[in-house]
């Protein structure tokens, strides 16, 4: 806990430094918080930037545009300090401007860990999903498709955290995901079917509808899929998996007959 002296200290700082540093893009933001005594693990406490971005972000609320140069670099230049500081800023400034701030934020997801990526999902968009839902569900969709796999593999935990708070979207997201089946990437198959697992938990009846329309299918990906999300019995599944571990692709077959020998097990 940051003491009284201090937070006036760093205040005080972080004002000298927007007015006299800032101005000559001296983006050595640093040197606001070097003196703070105490380290955790070796590193700054959070709240410290925390506080920091605050103070300097009620001051330049209206013009927050002008200093885009300036998040970028805490990001790519400031280390894990200069990252903190720019999701608390991204996490104020978004929701002013969308459209500005998306291609911002989503480059640095592209190239961020998977912990960084999971921060920026937890503290920039999630708030906002919970007070308005279906923007922020769409804005996911392109992340699950992503080439970076820690970028996917985030994203695919921030959907089910999604569903998890807003059971009712699952019917749209489903919807979304069976529209992508025929041609998505081969490596979004591991996100499909996390993300069934999660549905098959809170709506099985959901899930299970998806088999009834699908049980004919023979396209590879979809069976897959399908059959990926399994993990526990059902009679009903039994004749449409074991129809689909006679198929001649050998993909499908595969996908098939391990689906059926879980079902099995999962009987005995």
């Amino acid at each position: 806990m940051i003491t009284i002296d201090w937070k006036e200290r760093l205040t005080k700082d972080a004002l000298y430094y927007l007015e006299k540093k800032l101005p000559k893009q001296d983006y050595d933001f640093e040197i606001i918080y070097n003196w703070y005594p105490e380290r955790v693990n070796g590193r700054i406490p959070g709240e410290v930037i925390q506080l920091i971005v605050k103070v300097l972000a009620h001051k330049i609320n209206k013009q927050h545009e002008q200093y885009i140069p300036f998040y970028q670099h805490l990001w790519d230049k400031k280390g894990e300090n200069g990252k903190l500081a720019f999701i608390c800023f991204m996490a104020r400034f978004f929701p002013k401007n969308q459209a500005l701030y998306l291609p911002i934020i989503e480059k640095a997801m592209q190239k961020a860990t998977a912990h960084d990526i999971g921060a920026i999902l937890e503290k920039v968009f999630f708030p906002l999903y919970k007070k308005q839902t279906n923007p922020y569900l769409a804005m996911a969709y392109p992340w699950l498709e992503s080439s970076y796999e820690p970028l996917r593999k985030q994203a695919t935990n921030y959907l089910i955290k999604m569903i998890k708070l807003r059971p009712e979207v699952i019917p749209t997201i489903l919807k979304h995901m069976q529209n992508r089946w025929g041609y998505a990437k081969e490596e979004i198959v591991p996100v499909n079917i996390a993300i069934l697992k999660a549905i098959r938990k809170i709506n099985p009846e959901a899930v299970m509808e998806i088999f009834r329309e699908y049980k004919i299918t023979r396209d590879p990906q979809t069976v897959e899929i399908l059959c990926g999300s399994i993990s526990d019995y059902d009679a009903e599944l039994v004749p449409v998996v074991e129809n689909w571990t006679h198929s001649g692709n050998a993909r499908l077959k595969k996908a098939a007959t391990s689906a059926y020998k879980i079902l099995l097990k999962k009987k005995a």
